[in-house]
């Protein structure tokens, strides 16, 4: 008998085992044939990828801000307004939602909330652990998330300014898209499942698709069978044992050969040689000159890691905050932080402090050199990965979805107004509004209901919106959900977000 009949044989053995032993536990027999098909790769549905990806130093709201039309938040345009930092994801704004009206809760309105943006901690210190949302969905789903950064700290080390991924303590990104991509493509050849793998193996692969809360119900119910059909508790214990960070099981790749990754190649010859420098001084992946190459080379790994599903969770991080790299290579010359996202917004001729509420209300040409670099980040994120899952079928699905149909991306910054420094949305004078620019791009397998503008009420007092914005965690915990973790949880959080999911 064939290897693929084999495995064909077994998968057919256990789906029938694991049905009897589903009715014996007391399921219905629709949640029975569910717990049993789960181990057959054909009737696997889709699986979801997430990923977070950082831009650094906020916005210009004047260059930001989508265009919504009759007052329809379905009905917008992300490429009329000025510069247009998002125009770039106009053509995939089918998998675009864009949120107004968050904020981070917590202490101070500074780059030094990064620490906290993704966790909703509240305090300011940096020795309490705490954990992020990628890793709150990867420890329920059992999966390792893979943190990557380009120039996300300082030579120096990682401190305050580039700890936004936590996992307990700050996460430091791998910095080099050559070392990531071997770990991931073992230096070119993708890893794949052996034809006779044990079917053990591949139902417990299966199982780490149950929640937390689900795990924790089918163990319950499970502590009083008999010794002959412990082997479904044993296989349930492995779940658990495989969702602690110390034994996450490595993910085989969907690809059936190695992909193509010309950009990292390019970093790869380019950085032949390189020693790390304790000082970061002499150390190719610290160097300003190479940051541009080295995130798109990083993206590049992303969106190959997450059409092959080798990484189906992911961290980026371009940057780190306050971080002054001259911006000449994207069109806006000059340092991005001191100079570029501290330029002072100014009335636009006109505008007075009972304006209609309207992005009109800043003179667009005064911080177009912001927009136009961080518009640059734009570009990098959808032509080196949103393009491409948007045009490339889901090979680890069988129902013609592309992988952007499968994948939600959250795209963040760890304040505002790049100049207000505010962590919250709200109402600048004179009445243009400042939001906290938070994005999701695409669909979650079906999950996530995109193409819209999600709108909170945001007062036009500063101090009040910093007290009534909706907190940021809501929307992780949403995000969290969609993907399959409704046990999910974070500080501050008061619900999930009604109208985002389907």
């Amino acid at each position: 008998m064939s290897p693929h009949l084999q495995l064909k044989r077994a998968a057919q053995v256990v789906s029938r085992r694991l049905f009897i032993k589903a009715l014996a536990m007391g399921m219905s027999i629709p949640a029975a044939l569910r717990f049993s098909r789960m181990a057959t790769a054909a009737t696997t549905p889709a699986p979801k990828r997430f990923m977070v990806f950082f831009t650094p130093h906020g916005t210009a709201s004047e260059h930001y801000a989508p265009r919504i039309m009759n007052n329809d938040p379905t009905n917008f345009a992300l490429d009329k307004t000025n510069i247009s930092i998002l125009g770039p994801l106009e053509p995939y704004k089918q998998y675009v939602n864009v949120y107004d009206g968050l904020q981070y809760v917590g202490k101070g309105d500074t780059h030094e909330g990064v620490v906290n943006c993704l966790s909703g901690y509240m305090q300011a210190d940096l020795t309490t652990a705490r954990t992020t949302v990628e890793h709150v969905i990867g420890k329920a789903l059992g999966v390792k998330p893979l943190i990557l950064g380009a120039c996300s700290h300082r030579p120096s080390g990682l401190d305050k300014d580039g700890m936004l991924f936590w996992n307990g303590t700050p996460i430091d990104p791998q910095k080099s898209p050559v070392a990531a991509a071997d770990a991931l493509f073992a230096g070119g050849t993708p890893t794949t499942p052996p034809a006779n793998a044990n079917a053990d193996v591949e139902l417990q692969k299966d199982l780490l698709a149950f929640t937390a809360t689900e795990i924790q119900d089918l163990q319950k119910t499970v502590n009083s069978l008999t010794r002959e059909k412990n082997k479904l508790q044993t296989h349930l214990m492995s779940v658990q044992s495989l969702q602690s960070d110390a034994n996450m099981m490595a993910r085989p790749s969907s690809c059936s050969s190695a992909p193509s990754l010309p950009t990292v190649e390019m970093v790869r010859k380019a950085s032949a040689g390189n020693k790390p420098d304790p000082s970061g001084a002499n150390d190719y992946f610290y160097q300003e000159a190479n940051f541009p190459l080295l995130l798109q080379a990083q993206l590049e790994v992303a969106a190959q890691a997450l059409i092959c599903n080798a990484a189906p969770i992911i961290g980026l991080m371009p940057m780190y905050t306050v971080c002054n790299f001259d911006f000449g290579f994207a069109g806006a010359k000059g340092s991005h932080h001191d100079l570029l996202s501290h330029t002072m917004y100014q009335a636009a001729p006109g505008a007075q402090y009972n304006s209609p509420i309207s992005v009109d209300n800043l003179q667009a040409t005064i911080r177009a050199p912001f927009a136009t670099a961080q518009k640059w980040f734009t570009t990098q994120l959808v032509d080196k990965l949103v393009k491409l899952l948007a045009t490339t079928a889901d090979p680890a699905a069988n129902d013609g979805s592309k992988v952007l149909d499968n994948t939600l991306i959250l795209w963040i910054s760890e304040i505002g107004d790049g100049q207000d420094h505010n962590r919250a949305s709200e109402i600048i004078y004179p009445q243009a509004p400042a939001s906290l620019p938070i994005v999701t791009i695409g669909k979650c397998a079906g999950a996530i209901k995109s193409g819209q503008v999600v709108r909170f009420p945001v007062d036009a007092d500063k101090q009040k919106a910093i007290m009534t914005d909706r907190p940021a965690v809501d929307l992780y915990a949403t995000l969290a959900q969609a993907m399959g973790v409704k046990s999910a949880s974070f500080p501050g959080q008061t619900g999930i977000i009604s109208g985002v999911l389907t």
